[in-house]
């Protein structure tokens, strides 16, 4: 029974029409060089080693970005003793591109609340967690750009 319910789960992923959200894209056909970063240390590293995933050393369509980043956590609730609840944070991210003499610049913003946490050990894992999911939603937001102003 276990066998069979496993082919036929197998049979229906593969069949689900499932594709890699840049697999038929000319990715591997920009080069990014990161000229400067200023901000949020952390983010901007994570930036950095994301955008490296997805530049080519050998292309010619070479893309000079410079990197802005702020990263805030705003108290959104307070209970009735004035402690705060809820949290919103915010993923701030501007891009100045430079290709083939023409600039271009990208602000994106990335937001989530979260509740506050007892732990604290859990909640700065767990913000961590969100820095590095808004980092990797910037980044692909970023790619989709940059492969539409080297269409163009």
């Amino acid at each position: 029974m276990k066998k069979t319910a496993i082919f036929i789960l197998l049979i229906l992923i593969y069949g689900c029409g499932y594709t890699a959200v840049y697999k038929n894209t000319k990715t591997q056909d920009l080069k990014i060089n990161v000229v400067s970063a200023e901000g949020n240390l952390e983010m901007n590293n994570l930036l950095k080693n994301q955008i490296k995933l997805f530049s080519n050393d050998n292309s010619e369509n070479i893309f000079n970005v410079d990197i802005k980043t702020d990263y805030k956590k705003m108290v959104v609730t307070k209970d009735a003793k004035g402690i705060a609840t809820n949290y919103k944070l915010d993923g701030i991210y501007n891009f100045k591109i430079n290709f083939k003499d023409k600039e271009y610049s990208i602000n994106i913003t990335e937001s989530f609340n979260i509740k506050k946490n007892s732990n604290s050990y859990e909640q700065r894992n767990y913000e961590k967690k969100i820095k590095e999911n808004f980092v990797r939603s910037a980044v692909d937001k970023l790619i989709i750009k940059l492969m539409t102003i080297n269409d163009n």
